[in-house]
């Protein structure tokens, strides 16, 4: 996530106030909000999500010039990483593969999220290009008949065009594995397609996928509680997926098994640990909005009014700091925060290994 200089900033800063010491370790940036799937499970675009996304809806694509000086405040914030997703699917922003290379200037390496039913042909020699690290794709079943479970309303062939365009992809790599992108087969879990996970391990190894990553349906504070897991089912899917880790790796296939249990195992309603995510983490939406998290309802600024760093560390960022921090936190993040199934629950244990005997005798965190 870091190297030893910046995990060392992010403690002195945590120490000695709520002034950020370095850079977001990684941003997650949202470029648009146009989509032509409508997942089941989707927040964004599924028929059962009962309100839009909040925001201003007027603003479909991230403009071009904001990206570019985001990414330039990134670059001498030493931040390596980005994440390019969105409420929508990023290859339909009309500048992606520009991003995707600017970033690569920057110095930072580039993940994209990707539904893949646009990747042709011509495409996939862009995405080759364009140097993009990691590419995931989000399949949400390994079958036509699943397909049209989980993409109500969607024409099926999508199915067969997403694996055909990764076959494509990883065609283009032959004869040198190590050359990016990376591709990940995405597969979240709901309670249609739960029994399906070796089957998509499977499909991975066949279509050309180098890694497998499953994760957490989340319910969107129950607005979609009819896909969610029981408690039992999860539980007998974790003892599951430590077996099927095994075999996963048998085939040479990298896997996210041991991140998925902790989300699984980490549970929002009781967890009284500090939330770390606004010393190390940004997720900057479509219209300019900066927030710590995407589940967060709290808006810390907008990169139309400020620059990057000025948000970074100004006061609603430091304050958001404090309140995380403090004995009240858990309260304070239950109201403005989803935490089901956390997604940075690795990161944020990370953290509070080297740091919960120190806490204590810093007075902010006692009041």
């Amino acid at each position: 996530m870091a190297d030893l200089l910046q995990k060392y900033r992010l403690l002195k800063g945590l120490c000695t106030g709520d002034r950020a010491r370095t850079g977001p370790f990684y941003v997650t940036l949202d470029v648009t909000r146009r989509c032509n799937l409508r997942c089941l499970g989707c927040r964004f675009h599924s028929e059962n999500a009962r309100a839009p996304a909040a925001g201003d809806q007027g603003v479909r694509d991230l403009p071009f010039e904001v990206a570019e000086g985001l990414l330039s405040d990134l670059q001498a914030l030493d931040t390596r990483t980005l994440f390019l997703m969105g409420e929508g699917e990023p290859f339909l922003h009309p500048r992606i593969f520009d991003i995707i290379r600017l970033a690569g200037k920057c110095g930072m390496r580039t993940t994209i999220t990707t539904n893949g039913t646009l990747i042709d042909n011509e495409k996939a020699r862009k995405i080759i290009d364009s140097g993009l690290d990691e590419m995931h794709v989000s399949l949400w079943t390994n079958s036509l008949e699943g397909y049209e479970k989980q993409y109500p309303g969607t024409d099926p062939v999508n199915f067969e065009r997403v694996l055909e365009g990764v076959r494509v992809l990883s065609s283009l790599k032959a004869g040198d594995p190590t050359r990016p992108p990376y591709i990940v087969l995405t597969n979240p879990l709901n309670r249609l397609n739960h029994r399906g996970v070796d089957d998509m391990a499977e499909l991975a190894k066949r279509t050309g996928f180098d890694a497998i990553s499953y994760t957490p349906f989340k319910t969107n504070r129950g607005e979609l509680n009819e896909y969610a897991l029981s408690p039992r089912e999860q539980a007998d899917l974790c003892n599951h997926m430590i077996g099927l880790r095994k075999q996963i790796r048998a085939q040479s296939l990298g896997e996210n098994i041991g991140r998925l249990l902790a989300r699984y195992r980490f549970n929002a309603a009781t967890s009284r640990d500090p939330c770390y995510i606004c010393w190390y983490h940004s997720r900057i939406k479509v219209d300019g909005n900066v927030f710590s998290c995407g589940r967060s309802e709290v808006a810390l600024g907008n990169l139309n009014k400020d620059r990057f760093p000025e948000i970074w560390n100004g006061e609603a960022y430091r304050m958001e700091r404090r309140r995380m921090l403090s004995p009240k936190g858990f309260a304070y993040r239950t109201r403005i925060c989803d935490c089901e199934h956390c997604s940075y629950v690795q990161d944020n244990m990370a953290i509070h290994r080297r740091i919960k005997y120190l806490l204590p005798l810093f007075p902010r965190f006692r009041s």
